[in-house]
């Protein structure tokens, strides 16, 4: 399979950016980004208020099942806000490495060294999109399952809803109940919507610009006498990839911190009920947890590879045959290897930098609340 074109990579994003409201290289937010957003934060603050509603000591572990569900809700509302504060400059971002893309396409040798990486690339986000689909799409649709199950076993029509949710209205007649349940569909899809599309930008954006670094280093590693005059263009080069990773880390420094500190509460409230709730809500629980804990590990493994390949620059301009160069060109190999000892990274708001690192650390946090959880809480039968 040959390399991707750079529009057949990032097109199932620009539909769904056109999808949201916000499309690609226009300036203005289209009606249906209010529709929807109105819409997915009304169920967020129907969740929100039944939580709190229900706060008590013998509702302690029915708020820790529904305090995840809450904080996707919220988190993928604070994601599609900070990107839409920020498309000016994810636009300018995307048109700077899709010129940088199309001069490596130009040329066979760096074709050849990132085909599979792109190719992987490409696969990621087309199919990034369906296994997020598949799960809230069972989990929406499986309420119309479990009220027909009831039916047949206790000819009693229960009306359900998939999300617990506080409705100004009661849902024990079919016209209401219908209309909250298409309400709340409606909200879940629009949430996958908001979540994989930040995500898969972040991921496709960071990959093209580790992938400009390791062309980079493939560049300089080659160097000696007689092409010593191309490291003016390679140090300029270096520069300008820098400064698009420093517009990357700028974009999504503030998701980066919302996913760390939501993230941990999530995994850590996952985890409680996992360990203290009923073998009913395993499969349930684990599906959740699992998927939580790809979608971080994910970002710290993008995060994580644009520190190693930054880092590579020194390592590439040290193995070059500078000792054969002029004074000037050991000059400029002097000054890349300084530089990489400081790599790019992308931070949560600048307190931590995204990595395997910060996974690790995300996770031992997460241990830590939920071990003092398990010792405060006391069920209710004593």
């Amino acid at each position: 399979m040959d390399v991707p074109e750079f529009e057949d990579i990032i097109k199932q994003i620009k539909t769904n950016f056109w999808l949201i409201g916000i499309p690609f290289d226009q300036r203005g937010i289209k009606r249906r980004y209010f529709i929807l957003i109105i819409t997915i934060i009304i169920t967020v603050i129907q969740e929100s208020a039944y939580f709190v509603s229900n706060i008590s000591a013998e509702n302690f572990l029915e708020l820790t099942q529904l305090a995840p569900c809450t904080c996707i809700g919220w988190l993928s509302i604070l994601k599609i806000i900070f990107i839409t504060f920020k498309k000016q400059n994810i636009f300018d971002l995307t048109r700077c490495l899709k010129e940088l893309y199309d001069e490596m396409l130009s040329d066979s040798k760096k074709r050849k060294i990132v085909r599979s990486d792109f190719v992987f690339l490409k696969c990621l986000v087309k199919y990034f999109f369906i296994m997020n689909i598949i799960p809230v799409s069972i989990y929406n649709f499986s309420t119309l399952v479990f009220i027909l199950y009831h039916y047949n076993m206790h000819s009693e029509l229960v009306y359900s809803l998939p999300y617990a949710v506080l409705c100004p209205f009661t849902t024990d007649v079919w016209y209401s109940w219908l209309f909250e349940y298409l309400h709340s569909i409606t909200s879940g899809f629009i949430c996958v919507l908001y979540f994989t599309t930040v995500d898969a930008l972040y991921y496709t954006l960071t990959f093209h610009i580790c992938n400009q670094f390791t062309l980079l280093n493939n560049e300089l590693q080659y160097l000696d006498k007689k092409s010593s005059h191309c490291l003016g263009e390679i140090v300029i080069k270096h520069q300008y990839i820098l400064r698009l990773s420093e517009e990357l880390e700028e974009i999504y420094q503030a998701i980066n911190l919302f996913n760390v500190l939501i993230g941990s509460f999530e995994i850590c409230a996952l985890g409680f009920n996992l360990t203290m709730g009923q073998w009913s809500q395993i499969p349930g629980v684990l599906l959740l947890l699992l998927s939580i804990l790809i979608q971080m590990f994910m970002n710290s493994a993008f995060g994580d590879n644009l520190i190693r390949e930054s880092r590579k620059v020194g390592d590439a301009a040290f193995l070059c045959q500078w000792y054969d160069m002029d004074k000037m060109a050991k000059k400029f190999i002097f000054l890349l290897i300084l530089r990489s000892n400081k790599p790019q990274k992308l931070t949560a708001y600048k307190f931590s930098a995204i990595s395997y690192q910060s996974f690790t650390k995300t996770i031992s946090r997460s241990w830590s609340y939920f071990t003092i959880l398990r010792t405060l809480y006391i069920q209710p039968d004593q």
